[in-house]
This record gives structure tokens, C-alpha cells and sequence, in this order.
């Protein structure tokens, strides 16, 4: 392969998918790491970016399908407590990752923009987990080796704002830019080195008037001036959400099949985050955002898709005693008996995931009180309430 791409297919395009993915988890210089600075803020180590740069990597070589931009190069870095090769789940190759330096992360982009130069119609895919810090409109993504320098730690940081307007200059006309990292202030480097710019990767400029307008779309996993969560050992909730979107509720139908769209990704990447069922104690708390929002297609299902789907009762009292069943012909019932109540809130909607298609649905909470409906499981999301007749 070549520089940092897991995935290289020179038979495809152009135009093409050329994507950067990077997992900042093991950070040297943070609270629990080999050398710690002496006050880094309260940052410290994390165990999820890692692993959910890997399941969205994934997700691109297994699932994402653009067949006017398919995947054309796939880059990787990932800073990680336990290091270990990264196994492509079509062809089974595994592949060496090499570690998410500031330095390999600059020679990382410029081989990625390279890559995107080469057609006006061209996709440019950026994806980072790991930590962030944020003050305004300014935005700096932590390396693996931020604060190894005494004198400017942030010489291992970068500077995303700057690198989004750097790619301007990219011919690529979709630039597509996931940012799961927090995006509150950070005191610490504001009051000793007077700001937290980072590098700049890609110098700014004006595009270049004889290429095709750009549309570029930054989708951040929390507020400005707020923090994300991330789940101990698990994937991060927003890249979680973010998954979950694309198999199906962030698509709708645009008459050649089911595609993800741009705008619906982000409102069924809200949805999952706001539902206790989803986000659990948290849901609510990170509200995801987007900066600038034109409308295409990005990914294309390859069948109808998945919803999510809740079904409870009016009064909600009702749902801790009510026994719901899920009915389509030709396949087995779904149930929720008394029993499976959840005990932490028993008023809580029953929690389905449905294949696109027509249901009945059905809360028996005596033999006098039934109710039922018929319903579609569409995109984004279906909430069902069964009132008394």
C-alpha cells in the first residue's frame, strides 16, 4: 500500500472515495501516560477512539457504497493502548497501522488531498475520535504526541478549522468531515501559551475559480463549548449513532433506492442521541451539530432499510403493565411481555428495530383494554402511541 492507505483500488474512478480515518486513544504525554506533562488540563487517557475509528473504517470497506464515487483509498492511523494490525472484513488482509503523530498526520493529509486533486467530482471522507478543544469558531484536534513539546505542546495538535479551509484548494467538490472529539475550552492552554491553534496541515486559500463549487458538510459530536462522552471500552456514543444512522435511518427514498442523505443523516444521528434506550443516562446531554449543511447522497443501502421504532401506551403509566406484540405476515411475532418491564423506567416505550414495511402493533394491558394499530416502519424514526379507544 501506499503512504498510509489500508485500502488502495486504483480500478475504481475517477471519481472516487478517498477517505482519512484517525483514532487518538493512547496519548504519552496525558494524565496516565508514559510522561505525563505536568498539568495537562485534566486530559487523559481514552480506550474508545481507537476502537471506534476501527468500526467506522470498517464500515466503509464492508458497507459504504457510492457507485458514482466508490472507495478509492482508505488511510488509517490510530494511537491505541494495545496495538495491533487492522483486518480488512472483505479480502481478510491484515494491515499494519501506522501511529496518529502529529507528523504522520500531516503527511497523512496531504497524501489524502492529493488523492482528491485528481477529479473535480471526487469525495473527500475525514473521520477523528479522540480529544479535542475548542474556543469559538476555533477547533484544535490532539495528536498522539500533544505536549511532548515543553515549549508549544500544541506543535502535536492541528488546526481543523484551518484544514477545512486549506481544502479549498482540493478539487475534490464533497468533503465530508466527522469530528467525535469534545469541544470546550481548555484553560490550561489558553492561559500559559496564549491560544491552542495547532498546525496547519494545508496552507488557507480561495478556490481556485475553474473548479466546481465545493460542498462541504462538518458533522461534530457535541456543541461548541461543550464535551462528548465517550463509553469506556466500547464505541464512542456519537460514532455509535453515526453507524446506526447509516444502515437506514438516515436514509429516504430517493426513487433509484434507499440513500443516505446528507440532512437526514444528521437528524437520525439526534434522534438516537436524545433516546434513553440509545444514549441511556446521558441521552440528551451531547447534542450533536453540524456547521454547513448542503443536501446529496452519501451512502446507497443495498436493501430497505432498518428503523428504529417505539411503541407505548397513553396514559405512559400503562406501559408497566402492558404486554405489546409486533406482528408481520409471514414472520414470527415480536413480544414484550410484563416481565421484560424495564426496571429502571418501567414507563419507558417498548424499543424495536423493523425492517422498512407495514406492521400491526398491539398493547393488551387486560382482557378488557386492548389496543391496536397499524403502522409503517419508515426513516428517520416511528413513535407509536396507543391511547384507549
Amino acid at each position: 500500500m501506499a503512504g498510509f492507505a489500508i485500502h488502495l483500488d486504483e480500478s475504481v474512478g475517477p471519481p472516487c472515495t478517498h477517505a482519512l480515518v484517525i483514532g487518538v486513544g493512547k496519548y504519552p504525554h496525558l494524565a496516565g501516560g508514559e510522561a505525563p506533562a505536568a498539568n495537562p488540563d485534566g486530559m487523559k487517557q481514552l480506550s474508545s477512539p481507537p476502537l471506534s475509528a476501527r468500526a467506522f473504517a470498517t464500515w466503509l470497506l464492508d458497507e459504504y457504497d457510492n457507485p458514482q464515487k466508490p472507495l478509492g483509498s482508505l488511510a488509517l492511523l490510530l494511537s491505541e493502548a494495545a496495538p495491533g494490525p487492522f483486518l480488512n472484513p472483505k479480502s481478510a488482509t491484515a494491515h499494519s497501522v501506522e501511529v496518529a503523530t502529529i507528523d504522520n498526520i500531516v503527511k497523512a493529509v496531504k497524501e489524502w488531498k492529493r488523492r482528491g486533486d485528481s477529479h473535480d467530482d471526487n469525495r473527500l471522507i475525514f473521520y477523528f475520535c479522540g480529544h479535542g478543544v475548542s474556543q469559538g469558531d476555533d477547533m484544535t484536534l490532539l495528536a498522539a504526541d500533544v505536549f511532548a513539546d515543553e515549549d508549544n505542546p500544541l506543535n502535536g495538535a492541528f488546526d481543523f478549522r484551518q484544514l477545512m479551509n486549506g481544502l479549498k484548494k482540493c478539487r475534490a467538490a464533497q468533503q465530508v468531515f466527522f469530528v467525535d472529539a469534545c469541544r470546550a475550552n481548555s484553560d490550561v492552554l489558553i492561559e500559559q501559551f496564549g491560544s491552542f491553534a495547532g498546525q496547519v496541515p494545508l496552507a488557507a486559500g480561495n478556490r481556485p475559480a475553474e473548479f466546481v463549487r465545493r460542498l462541504h458538510i462538518p458533522y461534530y459530536a457535541t456543541l461548541d463549548g461543550e464535551r462528548s462522552h465517550a463509553r469506556r471500552g466500547q464505541v464512542s456514543l456519537f460514532t455509535d449513532a453515526l453507524l446506526k444512522s447509516l444502515r437506514g435511518p438516515g436514509s429516504e427514498n430517493t426513487g433509484s433506492g434507499w440513500r443516505v442523505i446528507t440532512s437526514r443523516l444528521h437528524e437520525a444521528i439526534d434522534h438516537y442521541m436524545k433516546k434513553p434506550q440509545f444514549a441511556g443516562a446521558i441521552s440528551g446531554v451531547q447534542v450533536p451539530t453540524v456547521g454547513e449543511m448542503p443536501v446529496f447522497d452519501l451512502h446507497q443501502l443495498p436493501d430497505v432499510p432498518i428503523v428504529p421504532v417505539y411503541v407505548g401506551c397513553l396514559p405512559s403509566e400503562d406501559n408497566a403493565v402492558a404486554e405489546f406484540t409486533c406482528r408481520q405476515p409471514g414472520r414470527a411475532d415480536l413480544r414484550r411481555a410484563a416481565a421484560e418491564i424495564d426496571e429502571e423506567d418501567p414507563t419507558r416505550e417498548w424499543s424495536l428495530e423493523l425492517t422498512f414495511g407495514n406492521y400491526e402493533v398491539e398493547a393488551r394491558i387486560s382482557a378488557e383494554d386492548v389496543r391496536a394499530r397499524s403502522i409503517e416502519a419508515r426513516p428517520p424514526f416511528r413513535l407509536i402511541e396507543l391511547g384507549k379507544p
